[in-house]
């Protein structure tokens, strides 16, 4: 796999079409004050490892109790798989070959073939696209996997962050998916959206991914020219755990460079009629599993309870609305070989570390966030806690996260 650090920029550039309203001061708060620093880590209660066929049940006990320091929804639905691995991930190559077959899923030969080219000049990373305003479409795939297309019904609004956010719902949780709206051709349910999504995956995507499962996870409802549109969150799903398709961080390495730390595997899509997918982007292109080393024994759920109540003072206002596990993407740096060319980047990313952690998603209401008159365009917005399921390494991110 080939990239330079320019991909940074793109990674960014791709994230900032799933939030764009900015996030007011007072909620971008430093939420430090929430560790207990005078605890030292010898007080931190024993951690309990359990094997994975014990997962489903340790978790059922752990979610039926109280806890002094936070809440827990009563919309979680726990889901437990039955293996875990280390894992690493290589990005996709050469994927841009596949141009005309990714494009049939989303538009008419006729449509393809009357638009003008785009080839990128960069061998090792080509990128093939077109853009008309003329037919309001748009098609991209590259090297790495990366797909965005946009069709007449969503050129306009491009990735609709800014339609007004009228309601959003997960598949993960108890929620009402009955719940029906008035698309562009017809009313049509979450779950009717939800099983065509799951469909189209299975059937025309998965070709080109096949080592996952995709399945909706977050359905984001829209208004949308008088009526509504659905954006939705697809998570891809490696043997019954889902890959992060939340965070996205970047450290600074020297006076002007930076590089990511962690990525994510994200894919949205838009439906704006009941039948066809209107937009499509997977964000960072496509992860291909390349390792797999089985873990036999895990972190309960109680000890990682135990570690979020040890290391944070004061959770009483807070609730977690989800809680699961899924595998984090960690990028490998190498030196780039050709850095006497390119100097300002130094490194390229040549694979992904994967581990398991426990995820606990704390969601963030429009009341926190939304200024007096301001119309609410902002996707789904949380915060999360992750506890490595193996060395229970606790990390987390308290300033609103925006997907």
């Amino acid at each position: 796999m080939k990239k330079t650090m320019l991909l940074l920029w793109s990674v960014l550039c791709v994230a900032s079409v799933t939030g764009c309203a900015e996030v007011p001061d007072e909620v971008m708060q430093d939420m430090s004050s929430y560790i207990d620093e005078e605890k030292d880590s010898t007080e931190q209660s024993e951690l309990e490892y359990i094997t994975i066929s014990e997962l489903a049940e340790n978790a059922e006990i752990a979610l039926s109790k109280d806890y002094t320091q936070f809440e827990l929804s009563d919309k979680i639905r726990f889901s437990s798989p039955e293996e875990l691995y280390l894992m690493s991930f290589k990005g996709a190559e050469d994927f841009s070959g596949n141009f005309d077959k990714v494009m049939e899923l989303y538009f008419d030969d006729s449509v393809i073939s009357s638009q003008t080219l785009s080839i990128s000049d960069d061998e090792d990373d080509r990128t093939i696209r077109f853009m008309s305003d003329e037919d309001k479409v748009y098609g991209c795939v590259g090297d790495d996997g990366f797909i965005a297309m946009l069709n007449p019904d969503a050129y306009d609004i491009s990735f609709s962050c800014q339609e007004p956010n009228v309601a959003i719902y997960h598949t993960e949780r108890n929620d009402d998916f009955n719940d029906e709206y008035q698309l562009k051709d017809k009313k049509c349910s979450l779950a009717e959206a939800v099983e065509f999504v799951d469909n189209w995956f299975e059937n025309n995507y998965r070709q080109f991914s096949p080592e996952y499962d995709y399945k909706a996870e977050t359905v984001i409802v829209r208004e949308h020219e008088g009526n509504y549109l659905y954006q939705i969150l697809v998570h891809a799903i490696y043997k019954g755990v889902p890959i992060d398709s939340f965070t996205r961080e970047v450290e600074s390495v020297g006076d002007t460079s930076m590089r990511m730390t962690y990525s994510d595997y994200c894919i949205q899509i838009q439906m704006i009629k009941s039948d066809e997918i209107a937009s499509f982007t997977n964000g960072t292109g496509i992860y291909i599993p390349t390792e797999e080393v089985v873990i036999a024994e895990c972190l309960s759920l109680e000890s990682a309870f135990r570690l979020c109540e040890d290391t944070f003072s004061d959770f009483k206002d807070m609730t977690f609305s989800d809680i699961g596990v899924m595998y984090t993407l960690n990028p490998v740096y190498e030196p780039n070989p050709n850095a006497e060319n390119d100097p300002l980047n130094k490194e390229i990313i040549t694979g992904y570390t994967s581990r398991p952690v426990w995820e606990f998603v704390i969601d963030v209401p429009p009341s926190e966030f939304i200024k007096k008159g301001e119309v609410n365009t902002y996707g789904d917005l949380r915060k999360y806690i992750y506890v490595d399921m193996i060395t229970g390494e606790l990390k987390y991110d308290f300033d609103p996260v925006i997907r």
